[in-house]
């Protein structure tokens, strides 16, 4: 889902315009621009007004600039919009104070058209993790058709009756049957998982066609579906901007319906699961799981932070994190973005901003930090997947060549993605210090010297990545149960506290599990007694498997 994007906007009809002497054409909507009204159960004390323009950018207007730019009809000169928005304000407005609001405010915003009766040249804005190179590929008329297949899904039995049967799905599969064999099958064939991944990939436009329909329910027309890049990584979209024209009800429901069609979609996936057994089934369950958690982090542009907006009321929370951040500093004034907002608003959107800054920060540390062992990781990894790919090609095993080449374009997208996101945040740094530092060469000086010597810590953080997996054993269920079960060691002294623990036996699993890790090189009766400890406990030894 994505709104402030690309929407195909409604061009007012045209008519033989009157004109204003030597000033040009009488004022007019811009080409493209559509006028959303009042944006309704707002976070505001002064619930704004809407406008869309042809690029997809929403603006909001105060009531008077929204009234001025309703009655500029292309017919009505400076005097006669005067009178309307008068009557419509409750406040006298004079002819100039209509000429001023239109060479300054609205013409400047690309609502209103050049006095020459040409379209200005909008620059294309690049908000805060946005989506990228996005591409249309389903028109409106299309998405507005298929909304028309789904709405029953939103019918309030329906809807009760899905939501309690993915509650049962849950309970079933973390308590009664497990995940574990669904995993075991997913890896054990890497044909499956070319398998899962085309399902996944379905789920994912299931989910787009979720939103889509949520807006329409609420009696807004969503606009093109379509593919992009989000951080590194493709993704669909579709525009629903327009449920701006919703109150607040009607907007959470185009937010959750993404995931409420996910939750179909396994709910579905289920149902063909018990007439078939087919365990793979269960693997892309788990990893839709993780998906709509996923979509839930309030963070990034995604549900979450949509449902955050709609909740408050605020469309544009990203856009006041500066605002937000100086009002926090105690020497300085209050911004007027911050001291617009409601007073639990403010506080709810502060909060947001702060943990929001926190996360942001963290995950570009990290990956700063790690971005040589990401690098060195890629590299081996492209290695060793074309490696594969020839042998299997050789021998041939077309299908695991396949999957194989498969996984290198896998990889490339986020490589290519992170690169491409590095470069920007070097670019905004330096076009950043050079802009805030002029006329001031020592500390533009200073400025570069500091990301200079940053660039030499990162190349000497390189650390190479050792980690050790164990493979899923053949009579393994992944239950809840079972994984509290098989816990390290250091768990179950955390559960038992205040009690001391006993001496490490020979014949215990954990000790016999240290001693054949710390030790090597030791007899055979040492490495007996572990295999056995390890067969009784319950996790069996793992069967080798490619």
């Amino acid at each position: 889902m994505t709104r402030l994007d690309q929407q195909q906007a409604r061009t007012p009809s045209p008519s033989k315009p009157s004109t204003n002497g030597a000033e040009g054409l009488a004022p007019r909507l811009a080409e493209g621009i559509e006028l959303l009204g009042e944006y309704r159960d707002s976070g505001f004390k002064q619930a704004p007004y809407l406008a869309r323009r042809a690029d997809g950018q929403v603006l909001q207007l105060p009531r008077l600039l929204y009234l001025v730019a309703e009655n500029a009809d292309g017919r009505r000169n400076y005097e006669q919009i005067a009178q309307a928005v008068t009557q419509g304000f409750g406040r006298g407005v004079s002819e100039d104070n209509v000429r001023v609001l239109v060479d300054s405010k609205l013409r400047p915003l690309g609502v209103l058209a050049a006095p020459d009766g040409s379209s200005p040249r909008l620059s294309r804005p690049n908000p805060l993790l946005a989506l990228n190179f996005k591409t249309a590929v389903i028109p409106p008329q299309l998405v507005n058709a298929v909304t028309i297949v789904f709405r029953p899904f939103f019918w309030p039995l329906v809807a009760l009756l899905a939501v309690t049967g993915f509650l049962a799905l849950d309970w079933w599969l973390f308590f009664v049957h497990g995940i574990a064999q669904g995993l075991r099958h997913l890896i054990n064939e890497p044909v499956f998982f070319l398998m899962a991944f085309g399902l996944v990939v379905l789920s994912a436009a299931f989910h787009e066609c979720g939103h889509a329909t949520g807006c329409r329910y609420g009696g807004a027309r969503p606009g093109v579906m379509g593919v992009g890049i989000y951080l590194v990584w493709p993704a669909f979209y579709t525009d629903v901007t327009d449920a701006y024209r919703l109150g607040k009800g009607g907007r959470l429901r185009t937010d959750f319906g993404g995931v409420y069609f996910n939750a179909l979609f396994m709910v579905a996936a289920l149902g063909i699961y018990l007439l078939t057994h087919f365990e793979v089934l269960i693997a892309v369950i788990v990893l839709l799981q993780f998906e709509m958690i996923h979509q839930f982090l309030p963070f990034l542009r995604l549900d979450g932070y949509y449902v955050i907006a709609d909740l408050t009321g605020v469309p544009d929370i990203f856009a006041r994190m500066k605002p937000v951040l100086l009002s926090m500093l105690p020497w300085r004034k209050p911004d007027p973005q911050v001291t617009v907002l409601k007073n639990w608003v403010r506080i709810v959107v502060t909060a947001w901003v702060l943990f929001t800054v926190a996360f942001v920060l963290y995950a570009y540390g990290l990956m700063l930090l790690h971005l040589p062992t990401i690098v060195g990781t890629a590299v081996a990894s492209f290695s060793a997947l074309l490696g594969h790919a020839s042998l299997a090609i050789k021998s041939g095993q077309v299908a695991i060549g396949l999957f194989s080449v498969f996984q290198v374009l896998l990889l490339t997208l986020p490589v290519l993605g992170l690169g491409w996101m590095l470069g920007r945040l070097v670019q905004r740094m330096l076009v950043v210090s050079w802009v805030r530092t002029r006329g001031r060469p020592f500390h533009r000086v200073t400025a570069y010297l500091a990301m200079s010597a940053g660039a030499l810590l990162l190349v000497a953080a390189w650390t190479p990545p050792r980690a050790s997996y164990q493979a899923i054993a053949p009579a393994s269920r992944g239950t809840i149960v079972e994984s509290f079960d098989n816990a390290p060691a250091v768990f179950s002294q955390i559960a038992r506290p205040l009690q001391p623990s006993p001496s490490p036996s020979p014949s215990a699993a954990p000790a016999a599990s240290t001693a054949a890790s710390a030790a090597p090189a030791s007899s055979a009766d040492a490495s007996a007694s572990a295999s056995a400890s390890a067969s009784a406990s319950a996790s069996p030894t793992p069967s080798s498997s490619p």
